[in-house]
């Protein structure tokens, strides 16, 4: 009797830590860490799928909040620089020099194109998916991280705000997820450019 027992008590427990283990992998599965990004950049990219884009009041073009997996990360695009959406105090040295570079626009005017530059991205990153490639790296001490975000016809945001004339070449660059150099893909965009200028598109047809 007694060996009955110590068998049949055997028996439960080995079903109670099965069921257990079978409980914590379903739980595992279903139950996602939040992304944490690494206390230094990385030499290779890591890749965010699912990504959605977070509202907030700073996002604008170039630098947006993106929310994956419970957490909200705010990253800056490689190579493109949109100009302000909104003037104050501290930004009017920025905006003169971004209006230089689209041919003298007045400060309204180039407010008027940062505007026009973060409907552009809001309107794509909330009716397209993209994946956002990043190595962590911050723009200078602040929170942001610069970022690839590429699209399903392989273009990335970048490039889609200089071919609109929404954004003058510029800003932090690095090798590219695909392998281009930054020298490579800084001529891809100055070709894409001088497309935009000849077609008086964002920008480039303020003054026209």
């Amino acid at each position: 009797m007694r060996r009955r027992r110590r068998g049949r008590r055997h028996t439960r427990l080995w079903r109670l830590l099965f069921l257990a283990v079978l409980g914590w992998l379903g739980w595992s599965q279903v139950v996602e860490p939040p992304l944490t990004p690494p206390r230094e950049a990385t030499r290779v990219f890591q890749v965010i799928l699912n990504a959605q884009l977070q509202p907030h009041r700073d996002n604008d073009g170039d630098s947006f909040h993106i929310a994956h997996e419970g957490g909200v990360h705010e990253f800056r695009l490689y190579f493109a620089d949109c100009p302000e959406k909104r003037a104050y105090a501290q930004n009017a040295d920025r905006l003169a020099d971004q209006g230089r570079y689209f041919g003298g626009l007045s400060q309204a005017q180039t407010v008027a194109v940062g505007q026009e530059a973060a409907a552009f991205t809001r309107q794509l990153l909330t009716t397209q998916p993209f994946t956002v490639h990043t190595k962590w790296h911050r723009v200078y001490s602040s929170a942001r991280c610069y970022a690839f975000v590429l699209f399903q016809d392989g273009e990335d945001l970048s490039a889609k705000l200089v071919r609109a004339g929404l954004a003058r070449i510029h800003t932090g660059g690095t090798t590219l997820p695909d392998g281009r150099s930054p020298a490579q893909y800084q001529h891809q965009l100055r070709e894409l450019e001088a497309a935009a200028k000849a077609a008086g598109r964002g920008a480039w047809g303020r003054l026209r």
